[in-house]
């Protein structure tokens, strides 16, 4: 069994707790600093932020001029801890532009955004242009006077980006975008989005979860124009990742402010089972356990509480597999680089697996042979007629342009 000495062992500090004075707080505040205020930083975290920051960012502390717009899709799991690491890259972006922001007012570093529409799950861009107009500070999008039309919101945006500079467009649960109304297509949401990035400069970090694996492949300019920054669980099959889901454990079981401090890293394989690794689910999970305690005024977190506040096996095993499934896809498998000379004709027989000719009649298949336009075709006349009377002429390609 794992526990604190062990993971003090292999060279990991005890955690901090939390502030004692807490405990003269009431029920609610003490949940209150649980809920909002006790983020854990992990390894996939922070692997996460600071390659969205490298796509968005010049090198360097200072930020006095902007990347050439880009697409990021933030990928992972339902409840992996997505919302953390957006309050994070704001923290991080709102520090590396300090100096631009007192030197110059009108500039504003993210504008960040939910994609759903007010109340639905329904993606609507007039909703999104506000959303952003918000985000920048305009003072008129909301407004009884001066209120900007639904027609003029693209542009007041547009307007807005170019005098505000942000440097990127954070959008959480982007994948409503695919939802888009009128039956839009998504290869159409996102050249919309590409729009924006070439107008004005400003990157796009979507932010989704396996439902937005079609983004990636949903044209080969975006392909080529967007990043993929995949935000995984933790897979306890691998020895690294248990160790890092149990000083996850561990920190979380620190910072509960009860009167007795839990053993919760002794059950952490049941919290792995009901999180799948996915370290804001478990949060999540203990936010209840700490709630349903406090309600009864015990002095810990039992392993009662937990059972009780856990998520069904059914639910868990719906994520499960769906988890399972997108990573299968959005993990590299080896031999890429040689299946990828194949298709280039550095590797085998040196040809191209695809087909010179689209219109190439397949083995087996049964099409018919059309004739050149303007010939006619073989039969027999209507009697009386003349051959060329009733049939229906049709010009060759090389009269059409003759006029």
């Amino acid at each position: 069994m794992t526990d604190e000495k062990n993971l003090a062992s292999a060279g990991q500090d005890a955690p901090e707790p939390f502030p004692p004075e807490l405990l003269a707080q009431p029920a609610e505040a003490r949940l209150e600093y649980f809920e909002q205020r006790c983020l854990i930083s992990h390894p996939h975290l922070q692997d996460a932020l600071e390659t969205i920051l490298q796509s968005i960012c010049p090198p360097g502390e200072g930020t006095n001029t902007r990347r050439p717009g880009t697409m990021v899709l933030l990928i992972g799991p339902s409840r992996v801890g997505k919302s953390t690491l957006i309050r994070l890259l704001e923290e991080r972006l709102l520090a590396k532009t300090k100096e631009l922001m007192m030197s110059d007012s009108s500039f504003i570093p993210f504008a960040s955004i939910l994609a759903a529409g007010a109340g639905t799950n329904r993606f609507e861009w007039s909703e999104y242009y506000r959303a952003v107009l918000r985000a920048l500070g305009d003072p008129f999008v909301d407004g009884k006077i001066a209120r900007i039309r639904t027609k003029e919101l693209r542009e007041a945006m547009e307007t807005a980006l170019k005098e505000r500079k942000p440097l990127a467009i954070i959008v959480d649960e982007a994948h409503h975008l695919a939802e888009a109304a009128r039956g839009s297509r998504l290869q159409s949401q996102l050249n919309h989005l590409k729009h924006f990035e070439n107008a004005v400069g400003v990157s796009h970090t979507l932010v989704g979860t396996y439902e937005m694996r079609p983004f990636r492949k949903a044209n080969a300019q975006l392909a080529c124009r967007s990043i993929d920054v995949h935000f995984p669980r933790y897979d306890a099959t691998i020895d690294t990742d248990a160790q890092v889901f149990q000083s996850v454990v561990w920190a979380l079981q620190r910072q509960l402010p009860v009167e007795k401090e839990p053993p919760l890293l002794d059950h952490w394989e049941f919290l792995y089972a009901r999180s799948i690794g996915c370290i804001g689910w478990l949060k999540m999970h203990l936010n209840r356990a700490l709630n349903l305690a406090l309600a009864e005024k015990a002095k810990t977190v039992t392993l009662a509480h937990l059972r009780k506040t856990a998520p069904s096996e059914t639910r868990v095993e719906l994520a499960l597999r769906n988890a399972l499934e997108s990573e299968a896809e959005l993990t590299e498998s080896e031999g890429a680089d040689e299946r990828l000379l194949t298709l280039l004709g550095l590797r085998g027989d040196r040809q191209s697996p695809l087909p010179k000719d689209k219109e190439e009649e397949q083995p087996g298949s049964k099409s018919k042979k059309q004739g050149r336009r303007g010939t006619r075709t073989p039969g027999r006349d209507v009697l009386g007629s003349k051959p060329d009377e009733d049939a229906s002429v049709t010009t060759t390609d090389e009269e059409q342009a003759a006029g």
